[in-house]
């Protein structure tokens, strides 16, 4: 039975430093970078969401003359 527990910990020991080199691994961004992505991410969101409104627009138009 200890040697099981002394097993387990020996297993999570193992995972949190594998962990942990993989996290020095990460190449981070810099801040103005990280600003221009963010700028680039809210204006095509914003482009997307007129041309899906437009879109659903000229639909419901259109299906309200076939309707009629």
């Amino acid at each position: 039975m200890e040697k099981q527990k002394s097993e387990d910990k020996q297993q999570k020991k193992s995972w949190f430093q594998g962990l942990q080199s993989e996290f020095r691994k990460i190449v981070w961004t810099d801040r103005n970078e990280l600003i221009k992505q963010t700028i680039v991410v809210v204006c095509v969101s914003i482009v997307l969401c007129v041309l899906i409104s437009v879109m659903d627009s000229f639909i419901l138009e259109g299906i309200n003359l076939l309707m009629k």
